[in-house]
């Protein structure tokens, strides 16, 4: 079966080459067309065989493909989005009228996605329950969680049982001069920083199982996490990736070593003073 990968909220591209080492085609979605002129330019070859697909539309729940009002963010591109922000953060948005396509047509035209990626700025829910509710459940998918409507969203969702959790703000540095594998060979590959990335069994570590992955999800102490799900990847029932709970915990941990330091001093000085 042709390995499909859907990227939702391209930005300027940097997960791409990732992907197009991991599929046999890619459908890349972007609001802004700046950017998507950079993402055409950077891969003009991959366009041009057929590998690459850029959508430069603002992807939507809504049947009729009208031009909408998109928010593209003065200082921050991976800060734009299509809901309207809040009046006391407008001044730092330009509002344009741009394009829109349905995220179900779109899915439709290419074909059954492998991967999707969700990171759409505080539209991610919405684009979730509309796959959810056309029943589509690719083999994996990931989407940006920063509220609990998103987690129970997934979590609730019977058709997957497998899990993982990636950290945005430590990608560029935990998947550095990684060995991946491709459709062909392998590659060594870099994640530059603000990219979503790697997805599957690329990501580090076994796959949870629910129970662990709420407990792991209750640890974390930044909303810049991506979930990750498996349809058919099996669940480990004992493990936990130590290295994210030491990373969420890590000021906790902090305290308690200086506490343990603390009482050591206490217990020579007063060893020493007896």
């Amino acid at each position: 079966m042709k390995k499909i990968i859907y990227d939702l909220g391209s930005n300027n591209g940097d997960n791409i080459r990732y992907y197009l080492m991991k599929s046999d085609l890619v459908i890349a979605v972007e609001a802004n067309p700046k950017l998507c002129n950079q993402i055409t330019n950077k891969f003009n070859k991959e366009i041009s065989e057929g590998r690459l697909v850029v959508e430069n539309f603002i992807i939507t729940t809504d049947e009729n493909n009208v031009d909408k009002d998109f928010y593209i963010h003065k200082n921050a591109d991976v800060l734009s989005q299509f809901p309207k922000p809040k009046i006391e953060f407008m001044n730092h948005f330009i509002k344009t009228r741009l394009p829109s396509k349905n995220i179900i047509e779109i899915i439709n035209k290419y074909g059954n996605p492998y991967y999707i990626k969700i990171d759409i700025e505080n539209y991610d829910y919405e684009i979730l329950s509309e796959i959810f509710k056309n029943n589509i459940f690719p083999k994996y998918f990931s989407v940006e969680c920063y509220n609990e409507k998103i987690f129970k969203k997934i979590i609730n969702n019977e058709k997957y049982n497998s899990f993982k959790l990636v950290c945005g703000s430590n990608v560029h540095l935990k998947y550095r001069n990684r060995i991946f594998s491709s459709t062909n060979n392998e590659n060594e590959y870099s994640f530059p920083a603000h990219s979503a990335g790697p997805f599957g069994n690329d990501i580090d570590g076994k796959w949870l199982k629910k129970k662990n992955f709420k407990f792991l999800y209750s640890l974390r102490n930044t909303t810049w996490i991506d979930i990750h799900c498996s349809r058919e990847d099996k669940s480990s029932k004992y493990y936990l990736p130590l290295d994210l709970v030491f990373f969420f915990k890590l000021k906790f941990f902090k305290k308690f070593f200086v506490l343990f330091l603390l009482i050591i001093v206490i217990i020579m000085f007063f060893q020493i003073n007896l």
